[in-house]
């Protein structure tokens, strides 16, 4: 995994499924974009699986990720990746 870039992947989803009968006289549905932020735990000619949270092997655990998401390719519109030494770093602050 490359833990040294955050990912951006914008990609349009499916939705629907509605329960019961529905006129088709003024149907119209609409793109749903979706927006997703990681790091690519995967990837190869058809899906992108992105992790938004990772954590690096320790002594006492191998690499992990938490909350893998598989986006088809086919449904990526755009892709933005940025290096985290060019993302600046704060303190957290506490309330």
């Amino acid at each position: 995994m490359d833990i040294k870039k955050i990912t951006i992947i914008e990609w349009e989803d499916s939705y629907g499924a509605l329960s019961g009968w529905h006129s088709l006289e003024n149907y119209s549905p609409k793109s749903l974009i979706c927006t997703s932020c990681g790091f690519i735990a995967y990837e190869n000619k058809k899906v992108v699986a992105l992790a938004p949270n990772y954590a690096p092997p320790t002594t006492y655990t191998h690499e992990q990720a938490n909350g893998l998401m598989v986006i088809p390719k086919s449904c990526i519109i755009k892709i933005t990746s940025f290096c985290l030494s060019s993302v600046s770093k704060r303190k957290p602050q506490h309330s």
